[in-house]
């Protein structure tokens, strides 16, 4: 399913949950940060304000994010955290 007006499909927003979920914003300095807050300077940072705009894309991505932590935490992309 592709969204209009140029924005992220979905298949590029699961890209982009996973190069979230690489980033330095999933670390330790961000732990005391919401995920929104996180989500929100990551795609800053990224120049990807079609996303931040678009209410529709940003949630999907939100919730592609929640849908993969535990993936990313069993292939080490996460660290427990207790580290």
């Amino acid at each position: 399913m592709e969204m209009t007006s140029g924005l992220a499909d979905e298949t590029e927003l699961d890209a982009v949950a996973w190069e979230f979920l690489c980033s330095p914003y999933t670390g330790r300095i961000y732990w005391d940060w919401s995920l929104e807050r996180r989500l929100d300077a990551y795609l800053r940072h990224q120049d990807r304000h079609d996303i931040l705009n678009s209410g529709a894309a940003y949630a999907t991505l939100r919730d592609r994010v929640m849908a993969n932590l535990g993936q990313a935490r069993r292939k080490g992309v996460l660290a427990p955290p207790h580290v």
